[in-house]
């Protein structure tokens, strides 16, 4: 079993550098089988639960950005491209010709090398917080606690944007949660 995924979500974790992660309670490494008896789900749950969350909420809110951004480089890029190939005719007796129809061309390739590069970093993003938050319902699902995220997006003030997290939840101590994040995007 993945201890350490479970063990991020408690109170009660700390790190030893002989033993590795270790509880607090026991002062041992981990040993059980699909839940603790003495977890403590509290401020580091709620937070990580959140964070996770919101991430997740905030790259898939970017999505058709991304998409469209990657689209519209690569239309420059393939433009570029295609009028350098066509600017004027190709003369081997103008040196200054060439450099600016390879100077042309070479820009395409940099839009092209650019969309492609957003593109990657989005899918990466996009699959860790992805992943991320399969793990933490996955450990979630063993205590039989589920949550709804809403999230409340405020206007932007120079850069700078709050977000309400609401988490409401069924099967634990509470009932739910609010919290406020500014966001600097």
């Amino acid at each position: 079993m993945n201890f350490s995924s479970h063990c991020d979500l408690c109170e009660h974790q700390t790190m030893s550098l002989d033993k590795g992660l270790i509880c607090k309670l026991t002062h041992r490494n981990p040993n059980f089988k699909n839940t603790c008896a003495f977890i403590k789900k509290d401020k580091k749950f709620l937070k990580k639960l959140e964070m996770t969350n919101l991430n997740l909420e905030i790259i898939q809110r970017n999505k058709n950005t991304t998409h469209l951004s990657f689209y519209l480089l690569i239309f420059i890029g393939f433009s570029l491209i295609f009028t350098g190939l066509t600017f004027s005719e190709w003369s081997i007796q103008s040196r200054f010709l060439w450099g600016v129809k390879i100077g042309i061309i070479g820009a395409g390739i940099t839009f092209l090398v650019t969309a492609y590069a957003k593109l990657n970093t989005f899918r990466k993003k996009f699959k860790k917080a992805k992943l991320d938050k399969i793990m933490i319902d996955d450990s979630l699902k063993k205590y039989n606690i589920e949550y709804y995220p809403y999230f409340d997006f405020k206007e932007k003030i120079h850069g700078i944007q709050e977000v309400i997290v609401t988490l409401k939840f069924k099967n634990w101590k509470k009932e739910q949660t609010q919290t406020s994040y500014k966001i600097d995007s």
